[in-house]
This record gives structure tokens, sequence and C-alpha cells, in this order.
């Protein structure tokens, strides 16, 4: 069977007619009349039917030249649809964005950005999946997810990881606790508080547990609880006091729902961050998002 004829040929065949003319399709593809009678005769033969005839000196479209030129008008109809796709696509106002969020950030701090954000890309469609940072790294490497938001550090090889914020983790206690009546605490009347805590394998416990250690304030555990918002909740209706991410009670403390409890000298932050496979680059619908989370993190350390 004859080779496929190429998109090429296809637009000499759509312009010869247009201009029902050889010579004016040569003038406007600044081609030579037989270069251009050599592509017609090309797609002719792989398809096995003339496309042109000549009526009264004029050059006309045949039945079979008719038929392809509607299809011929489609396939570039869809070409120029691409084009316009794509140029959306790199200009970040169209796509899909695949990404991955541990909890804090997907809980706390995503919803508020995600719908500006969609105002503002209405054509670009977000999947997000929420879990721990283990979990973003596994979407992550296995490409279910182009890039992730996480708030444990994480060391792989196979990820680039940029920070892209802070988080404070607060002393919290709910408005009618006695510590939210107190002054600043010393870190060492810290040996003697008992805390909510997160389990053990969570690494924001981790975090605040190897800075109070080493601030000689390891306190004892009153409970035990799985969840970060778990753990607001028990302390809203005054369980107890804990360590909580800014991010999780921002809105309980500007409502004075919950007090922040000081602590001299001792203050626990961590890093959040954007990962991504070594080598890969985010789109620019991608970057937008990452912009605007990274904004959204800055006025949040802002009004702390």
């Amino acid at each position: 069977m004859p080779e496929t004829p190429v998109l090429y040929y296809l637009h000499t065949f759509a312009t010869v007619a247009r201009e029902r003319s050889f010579t004016r399709a040569a003038q406007n593809l600044n081609l030579s009349q037989p270069a251009v009678s050599a592509h017609i005769r090309a797609l002719e033969g792989y398809y096995g039917a003339k496309l042109f005839e000549t009526r009264q000196r004029r050059t006309c479209l045949t039945t079979a030249g008719e038929a392809l030129l509607a299809y011929t008008e489609r396939v570039f109809h869809l070409l120029d649809e691409a084009d316009q796709v794509l140029d959306a696509t790199r200009a970040g106002q169209s796509g899909v964005l695949r990404f991955g969020a541990s909890t804090t950030l997907g809980n706390y701090l995503l919803p508020r950005v995600l719908g500006g954000y969609a105002h503002g890309h209405s054509a670009v469609s977000l999947e997000t999946v929420v879990g721990t940072s283990a979990d973003v790294l596994g979407w992550v490497k296995s490409e279910r997810a182009q890039f992730g938001f996480v708030e444990a550090p994480l060391h792989d090889s196979q990820v680039e990881v940029e920070a892209i914020g802070q988080d404070e983790l607060i002393l919290a206690a709910a408005v009618n606790h006695r510590l939210a009546r107190t002054g600043p605490l010393r870190p060492a009347s810290l040996a003697r508080l008992p805390i909510l805590r997160r389990e053990a394998s969570s690494g924001t416990q981790q975090l605040v547990d190897g800075e109070l250690t080493r601030s000689g304030a390891g306190s004892p555990t009153q409970l035990v609880l799985g969840s970060t918002e778990a753990l607001k909740q028990a302390v809203i209706e005054g369980v107890g006091v804990a360590w909580l991410p800014r991010l999780a009670i921002a809105r309980e403390l500007s409502s004075g729902e919950l007090q922040r409890v000081p602590v001299t000298g001792l203050a626990i932050s961590r890093t959040l961050s954007l990962i991504r496979l070594r080598g890969a680059n985010l789109s620019a619908a991608g970057q937008a998002l990452v912009e605007d989370v990274r904004r959204a993190l800055s006025i949040s350390c802002a009004d702390a």
C-alpha cells in the first residue's frame, strides 16, 4: 500500500481547492507549480481517485475531492484546536493538575487557596490526594501525583525538595483552661505538665518531642490521639493542652476559642516543602498553584 500522505500534501490540496488554481496555490505556498502538481498526484495515487478536474478552464473538485476536502478541513480544525489547548496549557490556563498534600496542608491550607486558584484558572482540572508526608512521597515517585506539598522532612535521591514556607507549632489551650490565664511558662515547668500527643510515628510529634527534650522541657503524656484534628478538638473541649500547627488552629486562635500558651525561649517550627521527581519541571499551571500556596504561607507567617 502506498505511504500515507503527509499533512504537507493535504495542506497543498486544501490550498488548491480554495484558490481553484494550481498557479495561485503555488504562489500562495511559495512553491513551484510542478511541486504543487506532484503533491496532488501523490494524493491521487494514494486514494486511487482523481481529486481535481478542469471545467470551463477552471480547476474544480471532483466528487472524491469534495469528500476529501471535508475531512481535510476537519483535520486542520482539530490541529488548530490542539494548538490553542497547548498554548493555554503552556500559559497555565488549562490542563490537569494531579498533586498530593500532607494532612495539615491538605486539610487546613489548600481549601482556602484552591478556591481563589480555581476562580482564576477555571479551565484547569484539579485532582488532589491527601495523606501523610510518606504517602505523598510514594505518590510522587509512582507518578500518581505530579508534585506534592509535605510538612515532614524528607530525604530521597529520586525527588527534589524545595522549601516553600514555615509552620509554627504552638502550645494551645482552651479559652477556659487555667493555662490560658497564666503568664509565660518556663521550659522547666513543662516537665511537670501532661500534654495531649499524636502517635509516636507522627513526624510532627517527633519534632516537638525532640525540641522539648533539648530544652529540658520533656512533658509526660496525658493522652494519645491519632490525628491533628482529633487533638485540636480535644483541646477545644478542655481535655488538656497540646502542641498544634498554627495552620490547623489559625481560625480558633483568631476567634478566641483557643489561646496560645507562651513558653519563654522555646520556639518550634517546621519547614513546609514542595517535592517533585528529580529533573521534572512544573507546568505553568502547577507553578501558579505553588506560588499561591507560597503566598498563603507567607501571609500566615506574617499574621503569627
